[in-house]
């Protein structure tokens, strides 16, 4: 299954509410408090969970500043002071992200959450659960439903922004706008002529599911309009795509524009002209345009 990591800072508070956060000196001293989202210590790892060598307990067997962090004689370093970009800040590290360096104890998959759009098991069948995640109460895909019966948990426009960015490609925001009149004519000839469904929200302009489809291929029969998609890749998959020739001629074109990009914001951007392989939760093919033409109209 296609999964996606949590944040670690998720990681960070579920942890830091079993323990104090703090850490004593040598002698009986006052403790110190440690920065906020700053793993437990003074605390034994469970049963069962493996720390490795290069990770030392102290002599109690507890988790202490040397276990993570390589640097000598660190609890004798005010925090500010801390060298934190060190190559053994973080033992064996550097890391490129602080998940890979919690992973040597923690086990990956206990720290990932499921793609909430695969809701069909083995045996082709679903827990309603999943479908709370969204929704308030599981709707019974086998019944014509209408839409204002449906009760999500947000506005559908922002059920999405719980996973993911506003902005997950290009013109995404540009298309979440009201359609004109003309516009708004050939999207209800589409939805006739191809029997789906393109829903906007509830003011009239386009959002993300206006064009994606939220369920995998299956939970809702393809023979209805909210069932119909493209469905030519697993969600484990997900889009691919592949090299063009036109690349050529399109970084061409950019070059300019990205040049004088870089030199006002003072980064470097790439673009890169690439069709699209294999489409997923798509309600019409994006690759073959058919999808932008059930709302816009090109000229030859």
């Amino acid at each position: 299954m296609m999964r996606y990591c949590l944040t670690i800072a998720l990681l960070m508070t579920a942890v830091s509410l079993l323990a104090e956060n703090l850490v004593a000196d040598e002698g009986g001293k006052e403790d110190k408090p440690l920065p906020a989202m700053h793993h437990v210590v003074k605390v034994k790892p469970p049963k069962g969970m493996k720390v490795p060598q290069k990770f030392p307990l102290n002599d109690q067997g507890k988790i202490d500043c040397n276990t993570c962090h390589g640097i000598k004689d660190i609890e004798d370093i005010p925090i500010d002071e801390v060298d934190k970009q060190a190559h053994n800040f973080h033992r064996g590290g550097p890391y490129k992200q602080l998940s890979d360096f919690c992973y040597h104890c923690h086990g990956k998959k206990d720290y990932q959450r499921s793609n909430i759009h695969q809701l069909l098991d083995d045996n082709n069948e679903y827990d309603e659960k999943d479908c709370e995640y969204c929704h308030k109460k599981a709707p019974d895909p086998e019944k014509d439903i209408k839409r204002d019966e449906l009760e999500f948990r947000l506005p559908p426009q922002k059920l999405c922004f719980g996973c993911h960015l506003k902005t997950p490609h290009l013109n995404a925001l540009n298309h979440q706008v009201a359609p004109d009149k003309e516009m708004r004519k050939r999207i209800a000839d589409a939805e006739k002529r191809l029997n789906i469904i393109l829903p906007l929200d509830q003011t009239g302009k386009v959002m993300c599911v206006t064009c994606h489809a939220p369920h995998e291929p299956g939970v809702i029969d393809k023979e209805k309009p909210a069932g119909r998609q493209v469905a030519n890749a697993d969600l484990d998959k997900g889009v691919s795509y592949v090299e063009h020739a036109w690349n050529t001629v399109f970084s061409a074109d950019k070059k300019a524009r990205l040049e004088k990009l870089a030199t006002e914001g003072g980064g470097v951007h790439t673009l890169r002209y690439q069709r699209i392989e294999t489409e997923v939760l798509l309600r019409l093919s994006a690759k073959n345009g058919v999808l932008c033409q059930a709302c816009h109209k090109f000229e030859r």
